[in-house]
């Protein structure tokens, strides 16, 4: 069924009896390019019906579809003509493992960093404010749970909400970034999963409100009471609804035809929204699903039926890097590692496993981090910030300035 889909047309196409038939075959066939070169593996099994129900209640590339991260949007690629291109997946010349402006006109932003796509959100809904109804695009930013431990994301989000802008916010919630997501906010948002009472009451009231148009300025102060009194228990709806943006969810991620009744009720509605869409990732490859670090999130080129790489010939820098960490936190009780979301891959795991007191992840917020290693320092405490050369260029003003 696969080689048929070239579009979202085709897509569109297809009845709801055909789509698990299709999800199988887009996991299947993303495990099997991924184990050839590599790439990001878990997140984007996980993304697959939240990725077909976008395609086919919205249009694109007349709508506006953004990935946050950029690395969840290989099924996107896929339904929008590169089915062909993932051969040379990440190779010179070839398919890019983000969105690429010069690749599609699906893809209207260039972001392999987090935290980016509300912002960029904000402004194409601000730069439409002017045009005619029909004139006017749906803008979707989809992003992950991770993103949302970016400053940058938080700052979009107050502006989106305190605008009004027809934002639609999919929040695809897996709960990890590379690692475990960690903030506040996500162990929040972990609580709202399986709320015994929530979904039920928000369903009742909003169904109603959606009947009887009126019946908000009918009832007045005691039904918009009753409607506040359930939106401030969950803490994720609470915070976004304070901001001014609509919540909507939770949302079972897997079930495409429930995804699409909420992203169209979302499209309906004149001011932000944000829908909490629920996945799992590495979904539907065990390797992935059992990977308790980080579910496959990034691999080299494997083999499909254990999930491992082949084992390399020679020591990594990371792996001389952490050992050498660990002689010198042993012998400095000083010493205090930081990760901006990235324990295993920039070799902090072994002393987190050895000490968790001593390292400290902040989530994708390298400024943060910077500025925070600069307050230990002074507090006594010798920090090492242990963080990729790409994602360090987000804490330049930090590093020359804090």
């Amino acid at each position: 069924m696969l080689e048929r889909i070239d579009s979202p047309a085709d897509l569109k196409a297809l009845s709801y009896d055909q789509l698990p038939e299709l999800a199988a075959e887009l996991r299947a066939f993303i495990v099997e390019a991924v184990s050839r070169v590599g790439g990001h593996l878990g997140s984007n099994l996980g993304a697959v019906e939240l990725t077909m129900a976008l395609h086919r209640v919205f249009d694109s590339p007349r709508d506006v579809l953004l990935w946050d991260t950029g690395h969840q949007a290989y099924v996107h690629k896929i339904l929008t003509g590169r089915r062909d291109l993932f051969s040379v997946l990440r190779q010179a010349g070839g398919l890019s493992g983000y969105p690429s402006r010069t690749e599609s006109p699906h893809d209207w932003i260039e972001n392999s960093h987090a935290s980016t796509a509300l912002s960029y959100a904000f402004g194409l809904a601000s730069g439409q404010v002017d045009a005619d109804d029909g004139d006017r695009r749906h803008v979707i930013a989809v992003v992950g749970d991770g993103a949302l431990t970016g400053g940058m994301a938080y700052e979009a989000l107050n502006n989106i909400g305190h605008s009004g802008l027809p934002v639609i916010i999919v929040l695809n919630d897996n709960g990890r970034s590379y690692a475990q997501t960690v903030s506040r906010l996500s162990h929040q948002v972990s609580r709202i999963r399986f709320h015994p009472n929530y979904r039920s009451w928000r369903n009742r009231i909003d169904h109603t409100l959606e009947r009887f148009p009126l019946a908000e300025r009918v009832a007045g102060a005691g039904l918009k009471g009753l409607k506040a009194a359930v939106s401030d228990a969950p803490a994720l709806q609470s915070f976004v609804e304070a901001l001014g943006v609509r919540y909507s969810g939770p949302v079972d991620g897997h079930d495409i035809a429930q995804v699409e009744r909420e992203l169209q009720r979302a499209a309906a509605q004149d001011g932000p929204v944000l829908v909490h869409v629920l996945t799992q990732k590495g979904r539907g490859y065990e390797p992935a699903e059992t990977d308790l670090e980080k579910r496959l999130h990034d691999t080299s080129a494997f083999d499909i039926t254990t999930g491992r790489s082949p084992a390399k010939k020679t020591r990594s820098w990371t792996a001389s890097f952490s050992d050498a960490l660990l002689d010198v936190a042993a012998a400095h009780p000083e010493v205090v590692a930081m990760t901006a979301a990235m324990p295993g891959s920039t070799g902090l795991l072994p002393l987190a496993e050895r000490d968790p007191s001593r390292v400290i992840d902040v989530g994708i917020a390298e400024q943060h981090a910077v500025t925070s290693a600069a307050g230990l320092a002074m507090a006594g405490k010798v920090p090492v910030f242990a963080v990729y050369s790409t994602f360090f260029s987000r804490a330049f003003d930090q590093a020359n300035m804090d």
